[in-house]
């Protein structure tokens, strides 16, 4: 499988000097994205493509192509394949669609692949795929314009049935400072399915969380088995739910439906975190960098009456509760006070507290506290407010620490939001320190993803359990 992702040198069938040519695009995104490995354009007509010639004569190709990627017409895939056999290429990425999703059932031409593929030994992604995007190498296979300068590595490896959300998800995962290690696009999965990529990304070590886009699942005993002993997270955006949406994925990618009530009582039973949003894995990829939710107690602390507010409605509707502090330490926070006009409560308003040494013990004694399990945290900024942790005025850097050292030490979760200009709460993210979430709301969804995983792992409280 190592040779979908880390190949040495790649041979790309279909390519054009035409400006419209698809498979030029291939080209084009490795070399921007930084693939150092060898690349043989092959088409029909001779020309030159990113400076390399076309090869018309697949014969004409090097011993040691690790990899093909096809976009021919349909027709033509099971010839390339005997030619990629004859010079000893055993992993291909079948782009061209126009198979079962397009026909509604297996065709002539399926049958044909399968049985060359077959004879010579070659496994494929797709048909009717993108195939990958890995920042470890700079395989770019896709054959979309793509702005590849966007990706930024990170440790989430994505799996999708669709091209678009393929897509998606690489810009998704990158603006929200996430990153990626290997996104691919599984397509209509004639040969090589979600169990295939998903035993490869559970092993790989530049992926620590495995996150699926699926429209269907076939092999539905072995996807549970991998997941349940599977020693990283596993997090699922299952589309194809209602009978509208069938007819749809049937003609996309071939994909057949799924009782959504078996699937999501199933994925329950082995831990799986299910979303429902390609937004939401990237609240669940940082969720899951976090220390174990163990519980569902929370202290939900802002800087703001109503932002308390808000976080008190999305602690309760996420199945949370805010058990109320003890009598002797509210009355220590409330001496922080300077007007005295706010009383202190879990949810917990620290708008009337200005002494940091205040807002730092109020922090500290509820982590601190065994009747709490985690913290979501909305915190204000501005130049003004981050004097509080640092005397003069502390960086972006040093609050990100402190909220870091906070969760560190107490080895409990403390989901982190600002509420402040769009651009503060962008760099918070950019630099890559502590997980930081778009608002207080989404915070406590996360902390409900965090603790149904770990609830569901059989390493939390069963009395924490919510929805999915």
């Amino acid at each position: 499988m190592r040779a979908f992702f880390y190949p040495a040198a790649v041979a790309v069938f279909g390519v054009s000097e035409e400006p419209r040519n698809l498979a030029r695009n291939i080209i084009h995104n490795c070399r921007s994205m930084g693939f150092e490995g060898d690349l043989y354009p092959v088409g029909k007509k001779p020309g030159e493509v990113q400076g390399m010639p076309i090869l018309t004569d697949p014969e004409d190709l090097p011993r040691g192509v690790d990899l093909a990627v096809v976009l021919v017409p349909a027709p033509r895939v099971p010839e390339v394949f005997d030619a990629c056999g004859r010079k000893g290429i055993r992993h291909a990425v079948v782009s061209t669609g126009g198979f079962r999703e397009y026909e509604g059932a297996e065709s002539r031409v399926e049958r044909e692949v399968l049985s060359v593929a077959s004879r010579h030994g070659i496994r494929f992604i797709g048909p009717n795929c993108i195939g990958v995007i890995s920042t470890g190498s700079g395989l770019c296979t896709p054959f979309n314009p793509l702005d590849t300068g966007r990706f930024q590595k990170g440790p989430v490896g994505v799996i999708s049935q669709s091209g678009g959300v393929t897509t998606q998800a690489a810009y998704t995962f990158s603006d929200e400072h996430v990153g990626f290690s290997n996104i691919i696009s599984a397509g209509n999965k004639l040969d090589i399915d979600e169990i295939d990529l998903l035993s490869f990304l559970l092993q790989d070590e530049e992926t620590e969380q495995v996150h699926l886009y699926l429209e269907s699942i076939e092999r539905g005993r072995d996807f549970l088995r991998l997941v349940r002993e599977a020693p990283k997270p596993v997090v699922l955006l299952k589309a194809n739910v209602g009978r509208t949406a069938s007819a749809v994925a049937r003609s996309h990618t071939a994909a057949l439906f799924n009782d959504d009530r078996v699937v999501q009582a199933a994925v329950r039973q082995v831990g799986v975190v299910r979303v429902e949003t390609i937004h939401d894995m990237t609240v669940a990829a940082k969720a899951l960098t976090l220390p174990a939710l163990r519980g569902n107690r929370l202290a939900a602390v802002s800087f703001s009456g109503g932002f308390s507010v808000i976080l008190a409605d999305a602690c309760e509707r996420e199945g949370f509760v805010c058990p109320p502090l003890p009598r002797d330490l509210v009355r220590k926070i409330e001496g922080y006070r300077r007007g005295g006009v706010i009383r202190m409560s879990n949810p917990m308003d620290l708008g009337d507290v200005h002494d940091p040494m205040g807002v730092v013990f109020a922090l500290e004694a509820c982590l601190g506290l065994d009747s709490i399990d985690g913290m979501a945290l909305s915190m204000i900024y501005d130049e003004q407010m981050s004097r509080l942790f640092g005397g003069r005025g502390a960086s972006k850097e040093q609050i990100l620490s402190f909220a870091a050292g906070l969760s560190e030490r107490f080895e409990k979760p403390v989901a982190l939001s600002f509420f402040t200009e769009k651009r503060h709460v962008e760099d918070f993210k950019a630099l890559g320190k502590y997980p930081v979430f778009n608002d207080a709301v989404e915070s406590v969804r996360a902390l409900r993803m965090l603790r149904d995983y770990w609830v569901r792992r059989g390493e939390g409280s069963a009395g924490a359990q919510g929805g999915m």
